[in-house]
């Protein structure tokens, strides 16, 4: 059986080539309706064939337009949300010979299944309309709203902090391994861990997966709280970690510190200041788990 992340490559694989070819009915034929494609202050529904056609026709003629010569698209992470659907994230690049024509971006798709065809139902991409020279603006259902720099620079941490917990969450190696910038540092209060090579990642997330099966652990909710950039390719943020098991918090929530740097366009983790390292739940007291809140967060409050 393949894999939710083999699914998802091969899909994104025919939705680039039917892109690159102006085969604009053949990228229909792999998209569900209603189509929704989102960034993060705008949204468009294409409610008919028809309509995702006239979409991907203009998309390319704007490639063209940009000389964009490379469009090149691969995923991340991505996992079963039941039999029946698909959710991962990609990186895209566009390039304009051997240099980025626009910064690498992050987009999360929603897959489903339908009649034993995976389709594309959502596209939701971590970039803000008015960022984007390539987009048009007046084809989105709501214009790009004023946003200051820190909502912005807090919802992109948001969306690699969302990134991350999915690829825990789904044992998906290789997705946190396109999340990390070697060496990586984890601080917490038995001191500095330091991660030199991807096998020593492996044998740490592998370490994690344990705990997670043996703990029950069903979902991480990261809520980010601060996000600053320092010198145009360092963003320290700050955020809220939940760990559940259903509707329970396993451990009690705490608050996390992560640096991220930015490599080839990408922002990838360096830091992570106050990780709990491999959860070790046997050493947390009562009081310890006084502090968790009444509520259990839903994976939307960060939006």
């Amino acid at each position: 059986m393949a894999t939710a992340r083999e699914i998802y490559q091969d899909l994104l694989a025919q939705l680039t080539q039917a892109v690159v070819d102006r085969d604009a009915a053949g990228f229909a034929a792999l998209a569900r309706l209603p189509f929704v494609m989102k960034t993060m202050d705008g949204c468009t529904t294409h409610r008919s064939t028809q309509s995702i056609m006239e979409g991907v026709t203009s998309y390319r003629d704007m490639l063209s337009e940009q000389r964009i010569d490379g469009y090149l698209r691969s995923c991340d992470t991505a996992k079963f949300i039941s039999p029946q659907q698909i959710s991962g994230y990609h990186t895209t690049r566009l390039r304009r010979g051997d240099v980025d024509a626009a910064a690498p971006y992050l987009t999360r798709m929603s897959l489903f299944r339908e009649d034993d065809v995976w389709k594309v139902g959502i596209s939701d991409s971590s970039l803000h309309t008015a960022d984007w020279p390539l987009l048009r603006q007046e084809e989105f259902d709501a214009p790009a709203q004023d946003r200051s720099e820190a909502k912005n620079r807090l919802q992109n941490f948001q969306t690699i902090l969302d990134r991350i917990s999915a690829a825990f969450v789904g044992n998906d190696v290789q997705g946190w391994l396109n999340c990390v910038s070697l060496p990586l540092h984890l601080v917490t209060r038995q001191g500095v861990e330091s991660f030199e090579t991807a096998d020593q990642i492996i044998a740490d997330f592998d370490a994690y997966q344990r705990d997670f099966k043996t703990h029950g652990v069903t979902a991480m909710i990261r809520q980010a709280k601060t996000a600053e950039i320092i010198g145009g390719d360092q963003m320290p943020g700050t955020y809220r970690m939940h760990m559940m098991r259903g509707t329970n918090h396993v451990v009690p929530p705490w608050d996390a510190s992560m640096t991220l740097r930015k490599e080839n366009g990408l922002w990838r983790v360096t830091t992570v200041m106050r990780a709990l390292g491999h959860l070790n739940w046997s050493a947390l007291s009562a009081a310890d788990m006084e502090n968790t809140p009444d509520y259990t967060p839903e994976k939307g409050d960060q939006k």
